[in-house]
């Protein structure tokens, strides 16, 4: 996959739970570093930086940390912090 500037961009596998409840949240997220691991949150939460990832997910905007995508290749459900919603 290439991104606008034609370079190699990393593919992810993004479980189908997780393109679920994005696509119900109806709010674009961020897959950011805490202490405890990756972690997906809401962009009003965690706001996106120039450097992430952008990746189309259910109709929403997924941002992936460019410190993160270094080290993951599947986005799960255990990413997400559930006991919020």
């Amino acid at each position: 996959m290439a991104n606008d500037n034609g370079e190699r961009v990393k593919q992810f596998f993004i479980t189908p739970e997780v393109v679920k409840f994005i696509s119900e949240q109806k709010c674009d997220y961020r897959l950011c570093t805490s202490c405890g691991g990756p972690i997906l949150l809401p962009v009003t939460i965690k706001k996106p930086k120039p450097s992430d990832i952008k990746i189309s997910v259910g109709g929403q905007t997924l941002y992936i940390s460019a410190i993160q995508a270094k080290y993951i290749d599947v986005i799960d459900d255990s990413m997400l912090m559930t006991y919020l919603y």
